[in-house]
């Protein structure tokens, strides 16, 4: 009878130092958990291999898997609504890293958008766009190329990097390809806008010509 009184308390006792421990080791796992979950911010791509991210941070490029569902279909998105082949968009996002750094699963996007002036992060030099038709194109060395947006026809396309024929001051004579871009220090007005550019941009591609206006990279944006 005595024995019983003693055991009693002394099995309770040990279930609830077990249970707390438990506890404790599951906050531990938690914890852990949510401090190996990194936020990475970079262009997000896809290439016949998958997804991958190029960082914004140190340049290096992530493998990248989805484990959100929703990635791949928010890529595309982005992209819309004249998509190039390949084309990279701005996204960040959050997930975690592989044991030796090269791949990130993503468990959210917090972000993922069309590249533009306000968010571009790997360097650029220039920025043309014109109207009637819409059109738009991204001069980037860093990136090695052009990537041109036909927004009325919906289509887009990427031309490998040239360095240009310039002055380093007042023009620029870009060409690659069927494309040739021809930059001039003048003022310019969109024709649709109040904004005032400091540059002209004459695109030809292959047999169209268009004209429009540019922004250099490290010079104040138009202001409305």
């Amino acid at each position: 009878m005595c024995g019983d009184t003693f055991i009693k308390p002394y099995l309770t006792m040990r279930i609830i130092v077990l249970f707390v421990l438990m506890v404790l080791f599951w906050q531990c796992q938690q914890s852990s958990q949510k401090s190996a979950e990194t936020t990475l911010s970079g262009y997000l791509s896809q290439g016949d291999g998958g997804l991958q991210l190029r960082s914004c941070g140190d340049g290096k490029t992530y493998t990248v898997s989805d484990a959100s569902g929703a990635l791949e279909s928010l890529y595309q998105q982005a992209c819309m609504p004249a998509p190039i082949p390949g084309e990279a968009v701005y996204a960040v996002l959050t997930g975690t890293l592989s044991a030796d750094g090269a791949a990130f699963t993503v468990q959210r996007a917090d972000t993922v958008t069309s590249i533009s002036t306000r968010n571009a992060c790997l360097g650029w030099d220039f920025w043309c766009n014109g109207t009637e038709p819409f059109w738009g194109l991204r001069i980037s060395e860093a990136e090695g190329g052009f990537f041109f947006k036909d927004i009325g026809q919906e289509e887009g396309a990427f031309f490998a990097w040239a360095a240009p024929e310039t002055d380093g001051a007042t023009s620029w004579m870009y060409e690659s390809g069927e494309l040739k871009v021809v930059i001039t220090k003048s003022p310019c007005s969109d024709g649709m806008s109040d904004l005032e550019y400091s540059y002209t941009a004459e695109v030809t591609l292959g047999e169209r010509e268009l004209k429009g206006c540019a922004v250099r990279s490290g010079e104040p944006l138009p202001q409305e």
